[in-house]
């Protein structure tokens, strides 16, 4: 009898320990694998993550890739500090495992994480980080966006043959690598189809005075200066330029020039900001009728009751041309992958990009803006 209560007791302790098993994992799943894409954004473009979301949204309700769910990591380095993106991306690829990297958008901040992506051989994808030399790195960094020899040749021409501008000046934020390098594209551009720059000057990063400089150069009496600095510099810059006044030889207001860094709620919502009548360069534009670019344009404007800027669209794209590199790919295969990026033709997004030559530049189109009544209103579009 006391045997057969022992051998009760034991398969009771057993049945149990299983029952408890079962339970436990009911009750904790093993987690459903992802995907892992690193998104990075250096200043105060914070709706750029919402492009970069939609496109991740895009493909899960597609049902991922391979079956898997993608989870888009997003980080936003406010502050803009070079080596908090540096560590960040770091982050992302040793301890989150990401399959890649879309951003920085902000070039000086794009050359310096480049090398990381480089380092790890995670392919990497810039968002609105235009200037050349940012993927330098080497043959993992790519850019989604147009180079700023081409934007600065853009503007350059727009001011010197349909502008009629012979005369100008620049105002440079210096120390930064994207609004050094749009300046001198700008120039030397202007320069060769026979324009003058009659004074080039430079800012540091925290001048909130801009008096000095515009006094000199409003001495100059150009028809036009280029501003090529960043959203905060440029409303300081015009309102004080206008209170001068600022003129050409013949006594009209000089005209005010930009390139990318001007498209942002933050410039046109500033009401210290002079920028009527002004032209600038930019990614995208909202008033599109090409049809990818319009259902991109609607879905934005019902899910964030805003219009997207150009970063944004960019931000989109980067992350869709990385979806469809991965698909031709048809692995995670870092290298596979790469060399998808760099076979891209074609790609028609929010933007549409022809090809990728060997610096991993792309060959798309530009568009100008003017500011009409306060607002952004598209100019004219420039192709390749």
């Amino acid at each position: 009898m006391q045997k057969l209560l022992a051998i009760l007791f034991f398969s009771l302790i057993v049945f149990s320990s299983l029952s408890c098993d079962n339970v436990k994992r009911v009750l904790t799943p093993k987690p459903e694998p992802t995907i892992k894409i690193g998104f990075i954004v250096a200043g105060q473009r914070v709706t750029y993550p919402n492009g970069a979301e939609m496109a991740v949204t895009e493909i899960n309700q597609q049902g991922g890739l391979f079956g898997m769910p993608v989870e888009l990591i997003g980080h936003i380095n406010t502050e803009a500090v070079l080596d908090d993106s540096v560590q960040l991306a770091e982050e992302l690829i040793v301890e989150d495992g990401i399959v890649a990297l879309i951003g920085p958008n902000r070039s000086s901040h794009a050359a310096v994480v480049g090398p990381v992506a480089q380092k790890h051989r995670i392919p990497m994808v810039t968002t609105t980080a235009t200037n050349p030399a940012v993927t330098q790195a080497g043959d993992f960094v790519f850019m989604a966006s147009f180079t700023d020899s081409f934007q600065g040749a853009v503007m350059a021409q727009f001011a010197k043959m349909e502008l009629g501008i012979t005369t100008a000046a620049i105002i440079t934020r210096k120390g930064d690598l994207y609004t050094e390098g749009i300046s001198e594209f700008f120039a030397t551009n202007f320069d060769m189809l026979g324009g003058t720059v009659a004074i080039h000057e430079f800012y540091d990063a925290d001048t909130t005075d801009f008096t000095d400089h515009l006094n000199r150069i409003s001495d100059m009496q150009p028809d036009a200066l280029f501003a090529a600095g960043f959203v905060q510099d440029i409303a300081s810059i015009t309102q004080q330029a206008r209170a001068i006044p600022m003129q050409n030889s013949e006594g009209e207001p000089t005209i005010f020039l930009g390139a990318d860094s001007w498209d942002s709620i933050l410039l046109f919502d500033d009401e210290n900001a002079e920028i009527e009548g002004s032209f600038f360069s930019g990614h995208f534009s909202p008033d599109t009728d090409q049809p990818n670019a319009r259902a991109f344009v609607d879905t934005y404007e019902s899910i964030y009751e805003s219009t997207p800027t150009g970063g944004v669209a960019v931000s989109y794209d980067a992350v869709k041309l990385l979806f469809e590199a991965i698909e031709r790919a048809g692995s995670l295969d870092p290298e596979a992958i790469r060399d998808q990026l760099a076979a891209t033709e074609n790609y028609i997004g929010a933007t549409n990009i022809a090809s990728y030559n060997e610096n991993r530049h792309p060959t798309k189109s530009a568009v100008i803006f003017t500011i009409k009544d306060g607002e952004k209103q598209f100019y004219k579009q420039i192709d390749p």
